[in-house]
Formats: structure tokens, sequence, C-alpha cells
């Protein structure tokens, strides 16, 4: 179910392991099952480069200092989310919903926020 993809997406996260994560929420899409749920975890410093948020829930998600370049985050629920001093260059942010998310200091160089919500 969705509480068991979460726990194995968060520990690839924590490893490190993007390629398999993709593949996991791609599969999971594929499946016509829902975006995982990463509401309020901590995923503070890592490097999660080129990582498919699409979709996902990580709304109140500790993201400081992340490494977020080049991400698909493109309609993904990041309200209340702490993106202080996240990197985000290049990121999607498409559709994407920022509302009362903390960005100070975040890098937001050459990012699509088209239609993202809260953000300026």
């Amino acid at each position: 179910g969705i509480i068991m993809a979460s726990k194995k997406a968060l520990e690839l996260l924590k490893k490190g392991d993007i390629k398999e994560f993709n593949k996991l929420v791609r599969q999971r899409r594929k499946d016509g099952k829902g975006a995982v749920d990463l509401d309020d975890q901590d995923l503070s410093g890592l490097k999660l480069s080129g990582v498919d948020f699409r979709d996902a829930y990580l709304n109140g998600a500790n993201l400081r200092k992340a490494d977020l370049s080049g991400a698909d985050c493109k309609k993904a629920r990041l309200r209340q989310a702490d993106l202080r001093g996240a990197d985000l260059r290049e990121a999607d942010l498409t559709e994407a919903d920022l509302r009362r998310a903390k960005c100070k200091g975040a890098n937001f160089k050459k990012a699509n926020t088209k239609n993202a919500r809260g953000l300026g």
C-alpha cells in the first residue's frame, strides 16, 4: 500500500539511490497508484539531483540544503515545506504548490516556476 511504498521510497532517498526511487515512482504511476507521500519527512541535506517528485506529497517536508537541481517537481505539493538553502537550479516546479514554504536562500536559477503557487 501507500505506507509501504513511502517507507521504501524514503529509504531509497536517504541512501541516495535516485535511480531506484525514480523507477519506483514511475512504476506506481504506470500502475495507476497514487504519488508517494513524503509529508513532514526529513530530507534535509540529501543529494536528490534529478529526482522525480512529480505530484509528490512533500507538505511540511524538511528539504533544507537539499540538492534538488534538475528535479521534476511538477505539481508537487510543497506547502509549508522548508526549502531554505536548497538547490533548485533547473528544477521543474510547474504548477507546484509552495504556499507558506520557507524559501530563504534557496537557489531557483533557471528553474521553471510557471504557474507555481506561493512563490514571489
